[in-house]
């Protein structure tokens, strides 16, 4: 019997050596024996037939192998610890529960921003609603009144200035054309041709252009007396232009004959003998001249919508309609933003609760296994314990002279109860914030929903002229 114990502590003894060197933490009872000098303390004892066979007490070396095995506990039990205490600190940097909170009061500051954006901008909206709306009524009395029933039709403004630059070009090219028929009876040549030319022009063409943009459009007009106000600015509009193309000729035909005072000669001339010019180059001037001016009166009538105050009324009702809309949709775009905020909020809190719930339970599970890497210690050692006892006892037994056992060796020394507290509370924690995160998830399309009713609702707040009555197509604002 005595054999088979040693002979199985020799096993256990290399398999324990075998485990010590793959790791650390497992006690090997070979190098213990070697270091507390076990076997030989045995069998020094024994031949004294010590322990004595009625002591109760453990021997030095049952004492020793007891203490040391206790400091390692010891040791790995603070290192446990230790390890816990570092797992519990990240566990408390996790705040995922105040933020679950907080997820709930998303909707109710984004409708505290948007309270404060439309009360702020609410007055300027309502005034820029009133005098769009002003403009438009205006606009369609106009057209009632004038029984207009198509919309306006005028150039727009790069259009305009277009014209604008080709009444410039008529002048030039006019000047341009004349200042060859000018620059024969002037001694400044070509140069003086072009500014006598471009003088004249300017005048035929600036007047015809104001006549045509302001009066001569009245014969288009509903009403009898401005219609024929209209006829009359037509004909005296004519009669200017065949007027300023028979003077500029006989300017000309006075230059071309070197008079001293070619403008006070050139106005006998007008009024003694209005179409007898000196040449066909005269002639040629004043087709040119009466050309340039039709196309001026041309170019104002066409700048405009060619009914009188249609167009400008019209473009003082889309000045009000834009900058109404334009401030209507800037205010909408940070209503947006501030919905497009707080939802993004909202999946943030909620990506940021999932990941937190992950990282909680990944904590909890490594409690879990630091606390089974040490129960797993407090096991080898207490086999080391029982190894290491059992060997010295039997060493001590085959060695003994007096054939006695001591009585005590029927029982194993008892090592200090360790335990590593296991706070439940954090699992408690961990399925609150579960269900909290359950609840948040199955309430997110509800938070969603609210956010875009009180994005509506405060968008229709500040729309107070409804969007059909001013701008019937909505062209601008969708």
């Amino acid at each position: 019997m005595k054999k088979s114990v040693s002979s199985l502590w020799q096993s256990k003894s290399s398999l324990a050596s075998k485990q010590y060197n793959s790791n650390g933490d497992v006690l090997d009872v070979s190098e213990m024996d070697e270091h507390l000098g076990i076997t030989e303390s045995a069998r020094q004892q024994a031949s004294a037939n010590l322990p004595n066979p009625q002591s109760q007490s453990l021997s030095s070396t049952e004492t020793q192998i007891v203490q040391t095995i206790e400091r390692h506990r010891q040791k790995k039990f603070d290192q446990t610890m230790l390890e816990l205490q570092k797992v519990q600190n990240e566990i408390a940097h996790l705040n995922e529960l105040p933020d679950l909170q907080n997820v709930w009061l998303i909707e109710t500051n984004f409708e505290r921003e948007a309270t404060q954006l439309v009360s702020e901008q609410s007055q300027l909206i309502r005034s820029l609603a009133s005098n769009a709306q002003k403009k438009v009524r205006e606009l369609h009395r106009f057209k009632e009144q004038n029984h207009l029933q198509r919309e306006p039709e005028y150039p727009s403004s790069s259009s305009q200035f277009l014209r604008y630059c080709l009444l410039v070009f008529l002048i030039v090219i006019e000047a341009l054309f004349n200042a060859e028929f000018f620059s024969e009876g002037l001694s400044s040549g070509l140069l003086g041709g072009f500014t006598y030319a471009a003088s004249l022009a300017a005048i035929n063409v600036l007047l015809s252009f104001f006549l045509g943009k302001s009066v001569v459009r009245l014969i288009n007009h509903q009403k009898i007396a401005q219609k024929t106000m209209g006829f009359v600015a037509l004909v005296l509009t004519i009669s200017f232009v065949i007027m300023m193309a028979v003077a500029i000729a006989h300017i000309r035909d006075q230059l071309v004959m070197e008079s001293v005072e070619p403008a006070k000669m050139a106005l006998i001339e007008f009024k003694n003998n209005l179409f007898d010019f000196a040449d066909l180059f005269s002639w040629l001037l004043f087709a040119v001249s009466v050309s340039f001016a039709f196309g001026a009166i041309m170019d104002g009538l066409l700048i405009d919508d060619l009914y009188p105050g249609y167009g400008p009324l019209a473009r003082k009702s889309e000045a009000a309609l834009n900058d109404y809309f334009e401030e209507l949709d800037e205010v909408r775009q940070e209503l947006e933003e501030y919905k497009l905020g707080a939802l993004l909020d909202l999946e943030k809190s909620i990506e940021k609760a999932k990941s937190s719930i992950s990282n909680y339970r990944s904590f909890i599970d490594r409690k879990k296994t630091i606390k089974l890497k040490f129960e797993q210690i407090l096991s080898d050692s207490e086999r080391a314990l029982i190894l290491l006892i059992q060997h010295f006892r039997s060493e001590n037994e085959l060695n003994r002279s007096d054939g006695l056992r001591p009585a005590y060796f029927d029982q194993m020394p008892a090592l200090k109860k360790l335990e590593i507290p296991w706070v439940e509370q954090d699992e408690q924690q961990l399925i609150l914030h579960t269900r909290l995160m359950q609840t948040l998830t199955s309430q997110s399309e509800d938070i969603r929903n609210k956010l875009h009713q009180t994005f509506q609702k405060y968008l229709d707040q500040l729309v107070f002229v409804p969007i059909d009555e001013l701008d019937p197509l909505q062209k601008r604002f969708n």
